[in-house]
């Protein structure tokens, strides 16, 4: 029995030994092989994790693809959309219709006054309708020898003696600066100001401040005024007859129309 025991026993040792050996040497049996079922769940598990991670990839690129199509989408959407207000058109520029256009003065004298008016006016208006204080002026200009008094003698004792037409044949106006009680003037809106410039008449330029009031109406631009001007502050002689004599503040009123400017004038 001992025999036995020790000699079973020196066979398993021999045994144990001999798979240690052959697992360090690396040839021990394929798991595969030991255990079939083992090496299957290995391989389903292996795909699986593949395909998951393929899944994933997918996933990442299309993400990604959404996302830059969406930013896309968005910056295009953002830069055609409307603001909520129309940009500002910039500056208008419009030209006088002498046709429908008047200058006016009355002046004063003994027992009566003297009207005058002239209707060959012509000259531009420029302005910014959303910020008046960027850009708003006016010019024009009056043929001296058109005002009439509707008394054929006196005007042309007016024209000669008086206004000298042969040596300043026109009257003119250029603002420089225009104060508006509000900055805009959009269509149909009416905006009064103060319009500062140069009155050059009778060969004489004054700077005069006096106050209009702008009316836009569908095309139209009507602008009137008015101010006080004195005779002897441009070297006009005052008129006078006998007795009758004609003070020295004339009144000076004017209405405009004007229309765009067609576009290259």
């Amino acid at each position: 029995m001992g025999l036995c025991y020790d000699a079973g026993r020196f066979r398993s040792q021999r045994t144990t030994g001999w798979w240690q050996s052959r697992r360090m040497a690396g040839l021990e049996k394929p798991a595969h092989r030991a255990d079939p079922f083992r090496f299957r769940d290995e391989v389903i598990r292996m795909r699986d994790m593949r395909e998951s991670s393929n899944h994933l990839k997918r996933r990442g690129v299309a993400g990604l693809a959404l996302s830059l199509l969406l930013a896309a989408l968005g910056t295009a959407g953002v830069d055609s959309a409307p603001s909520g207000s129309a940009p500002p058109p910039g500056v208008l520029h419009y030209t006088i219709l002498p046709s429908r256009s008047t200058v006016r003065f009355d002046a004063h004298a003994t027992g009566h006054t003297v009207h005058g008016i002239s209707h060959q006016v012509s000259g531009k208006v420029n302005f910014d309708p959303e910020d008046l204080s960027r850009k708003a002026e006016v010019s024009f200009k009056v043929e001296a020898a058109s005002l009439d008094t509707d008394n054929k003698s006196r005007d042309k004792k007016m024209r000669e003696a008086h206004l000298d037409t042969a040596r300043y044949p026109v009257i003119a106006f250029q603002s420089t600066k225009a104060e508006a009680i509000a900055p805009t003037l959009r269509a149909d809106e009416t905006q009064e100001m103060k319009v500062t410039g140069t009155l050059a008449l009778h060969g004489t330029e004054k700077r005069i401040t006096f106050p209009v009031k702008a009316v836009r109406r569908g095309q139209e631009l009507v602008v009137t005024g008015e101010t006080s001007l004195l005779m002897t502050d441009y070297g006009i002689p005052i008129p006078g007859f006998l007795f009758m004599k004609v003070k020295d503040e004339v009144k000076v009123m004017f209405e405009v129309v004007a229309t765009p400017t067609p576009a290259g004038k």
